[in-house]
């Protein structure tokens, strides 16, 4: 069985971004289009709504060899260890997170940031604990490098996944008018 193609990293870190570069590689896409794009995302959130279940059922899994499939961190604890996975981790600078978080749910959470904060930094240490116990490769994509230099992020992706595409072409999928939320300091 090939390997599962797994997506992952806190909200807004760029996982529909990475999706998309994906679809544009023509790596087969695990969504069923029930989650429609929006103004946060205008491209798209390819998501798959029976991850939002795999706390308590992780068979998707099952038959997902092959394919790629998002699953926004803290979830990938619950994928089935004894599967074949390669990871794509999306990190971004915490506070863009927490400021495209807000504005994604137009709501101010400056008092609840540093809460958020913390949370977000213990779900990144127990994703990454289960991919060293489970022995499970992934590679860290930087947004901001990303959206900085997209034909050599996406170039060492390529490289990782033994993907049959162009960096320079995947590129295009990268739109720098997308990037809204920056942290400055």
């Amino acid at each position: 069985m090939s390997d599962i193609i797994v997506v992952t990293g806190l909200p807004r870190s760029g996982t529909s971004l990475m999706m998309q570069v994906l679809n544009k590689a023509k790596v087969p896409i695990l969504q069923d289009g029930v989650r429609e794009s929006d103004i946060s995302n205008p491209q798209g959130y390819f998501e798959l709504e029976d991850v939002k279940n795999i706390v308590a059922d992780n068979s998707f899994l099952d038959n997902a060899g092959g394919n790629a499939v998002k699953i926004v961190a803290p979830l990938p604890i619950y994928m089935k260890p004894s599967l074949k996975y390669k990871m794509v981790f999306m990190r971004r600078d915490l506070e863009e997170i927490l400021q495209s978080q807000e504005k994604m749910l137009l709501k101010d959470q400056t008092s609840e940031r540093e809460k958020f904060r913390t949370i977000y930094e213990f779900h990144l240490k127990k994703t990454y604990r289960f991919f060293a116990e489970n022995n499970i490769p992934f590679i860290d994509v930087n947004y901001n490098e990303l959206m900085a230099k997209p034909i050599t992020t996406l170039t060492a992706v390529v490289e990782f996944l033994g993907l049959d595409a162009d960096a320079e072409d995947l590129s295009e999928v990268v739109n720098p008018e997308l990037y809204r939320n920056r942290n400055e300091g």
